[in-house]
């Protein structure tokens, strides 16, 4: 290996460093942002079956729910589910 393949090869496994690191750094932003708004209301949770259930409100018809085969795919679900617009009848 000459010198400039070994500095290119250094260069590109830090560059690979830097990207792993920043997005570590996103993926926990991302999964605060998903935490805050559950945080904040603080939904009732349980499991329906085989799944597990975010509900805010009284009841599915009335309330925001969101559904997944974990707790963490049911919040991202109901967190999903709370931004969306209400269909128009």
């Amino acid at each position: 290996m000459n010198e400039e393949t070994y500095w290119q090869e250094r260069l590109s496994r830090e560059q690979h460093q830097l990207d792993y690191r920043h997005q570590s750094k996103m993926n926990v932003l991302v999964q605060t942002e998903e935490m805050n708004l559950f945080s904040l209301l603080k939904p009732k949770v349980g499991i329906d079956g085989n799944k597990h259930y975010v509900l805010y409100g009284e009841d599915l018809q009335s309330g925001v729910a969101g559904f997944g085969d974990t707790l963490m795919l049911a919040i991202y679900d109901w967190n999903k589910n709370f931004h969306r617009a209400v269909e128009k009848k």
